[in-house]
C-alpha cells in the first residue's frame, strides 16, 4: 500500500514557526462580478416581464428568453464597484423627478400650443460631476426636465437641447446636478463642502 503525503513547503521561519503560503485559489473578482451582474440583470428582467405580463402565462416563450438574452448581454459591460448611494439624496431626487416630470407635460403643452415663444437651441455645459455613474445619470436624467434632451456626452461636457434656452433651464440643469451629487454623497468641483 502505498501512502502519499503532500506537505506545503515552508518558504520562510518567523521566529519558531514556519510561514506557509496560501494555497487557496483565488477568486477572480471580474468574473464573480459579472456572474453577479448577470443574475440580477436576469431576475430583474423577469420580474418586470411578470409585471407586465402577470396574465398571460403563454407571453413567458418570449419572456424567459429575452430575460436569458438580457442576462448574458450584462455580462459585456465592465464590471464596476457598487456606488455608495444616500438615502436622503435618493429621495430629493425622486421628489424632484417626479415634479420635473409633471412640470415638463405641462410646459412642453403649452408651449406646443403657442410655438411662437419656442426659443430652442442647443447648450453646451461642463459638468462637475466626477465621471461614471453619477455623470452618466446626470445626462439621462436631464430628459426628465421640461422641454430637454441630452444630445451628447463627452468627458465634462454636455450637449443639450432645449425648447427653451432661458436661464430657467439652466437654473434647472444645475439643481438637477447639485441632486446627482446628493444621491451619490459628492461635493461637485470647485464648490466647498
Amino acid at each position: 500500500m502505498k501512502v502519499r503525503q503532500d506537505f506545503a513547503s515552508v518558504v520562510a521561519v518567523q521566529g519558531n514557526h514556519p510561514i506557509v503560503p496560501d494555497t487557496t485559489p483565488i477568486r477572480d473578482n471580474r468574473t464573480t462580478g459579472k456572474v453577479r451582474a448577470a443574475l440580477g440583470t436576469g431576475v430583474m428582467l423577469a420580474a418586470a416581464w411578470a409585471v407586465l405580463h402577470w396574465d398571460d402565462p403563454a407571453s413567458w416563450v418570449i419572456g424567459l428568453p429575452t430575460a436569458v438574452a438580457g442576462a448574458a448581454a450584462s455580462t459585456l459591460l465592465p464590471v464596476s464597484n457598487s456606488p455608495r448611494i444616500s438615502f436622503t439624496g435618493a429621495l430629493r431626487l425622486s421628489a424632484f423627478a417626479i415634479t420635473g416630470v409633471l412640470r415638463g407635460a405641462v410646459d412642453v403643452s403649452l408651449l406646443s400650443l403657442r410655438p411662437g415663444r419656442l426659443n430652442q437651441g442647443c447648450l453646451t455645459l461642463r459638468t462637475r460631476l466626477p465621471e461614471g455613474r453619477p455623470r452618466r445619470l446626470f445626462a439621462l436624467t436631464i430628459t426628465l426636465l421640461p422641454g430637454t434632451l441630452t444630445v451628447r456626452l463627452d468627458g465634462e461636457m454636455l450637449v443639450v437641447h432645449a425648447l427653451d434656452c432661458g436661464e430657467a433651464v439652466q437654473g434647472d440643469l444645475d439643481a438637477l446636478e447639485h441632486r446627482i451629487a446628493g444621491l451619490f454623497g459628492l461635493s461637485l468641483k470647485g464648490e466647498n463642502t
